[in-house]
Order: C-alpha cells, then structure tokens, then sequence
C-alpha cells in the first residue's frame, strides 16, 4: 500500500556462515561464505535499500502501521501494474586448503544471491467524519 510500511527479511536461521567443503584424494578446498548484506530493490526506480541483517519477521504485535525496526521501504505512488522488487543477500566468501604438497586459500570477491517477485502497489482513499 502507497505510505504503508513495507516489512522485509529473510529466514533468520538462514542468515549464517555457509561451509562448503570438497576433496579429491590429498587435494582439497573448503569456501566460507558469511552473510553481510541484505538489500531491496523496491522496483519502482526508488534507490534500494540495505539492511546489515537479516531483517526482522513481521508480527502483528508490532502494530498495524509500524516501521520495521531495521528493514522496510515506504511505497510513493502506486503502480500502473506489477513491479518487480528483487532481494538480495551479499556475502563475504574465503576458501582455504591443500593442494597436495602445501596449504593454499584467499579472499573471494563478495558473492550474491538474488530472489525476485512481482508486486502491484495500491493505494487506498478513505473519507472520515466526525
């Protein structure tokens, strides 16, 4: 909804360190890739926004019409039709190993993980009287 706060996150227990390990004989690599950054592209050309977490879940005890307390976006105008708002997590990644004969291992350039859906923003009138 146009001037509604609009909440997003992603699965908490999802947002840790990721192992992934393999070998061949002697030879073998281990990435770690650690969650740094989620971001929003809201899709309707507004800048995205980042959130250094994984965003907190939306509940109801929060009220109706409240801001997330680290990850939302504010809708200006509604949509002619579906945008497409895109998520992202960064990640730190390193790897570190043995070739055989010696240990080896770096720094990765961050990687990142996208998801994307369509949204259609509405907006509401409303008339009070007293």
């Amino acid at each position: 909804m146009v001037g509604e706060f609009t909440w997003f996150w992603t699965d908490p227990s999802a947002w840790r360190t990721q192992r992934q390990r393999v070998e061949a004989g002697p030879v073998w690599a281990e990435v770690t890739a650690t969650p740094v950054q989620l971001a929003m592209e809201p899709g309707d050309g507004a800048a995205p926004i980042y959130c250094a977490g994984p965003g907190t879940p939306y509940d109801r005890s929060y009220g109706l019409h409240s801001a997330s307390p680290d990850c939302d976006v504010v809708y200006e105008r509604p949509s002619a039709g579906p945008v497409a708002a895109q998520w992202s997590i960064t990640w730190e990644v390193t790897w570190h190993g043995w070739t055989g004969t010696s240990p080896a291992g770096g720094v990765l350039p961050p990687m990142t993980s996208r998801a994307q859906t369509e949204l259609v923003i509405a907006e509401a009138q409303a008339l009070r009287t007293q």
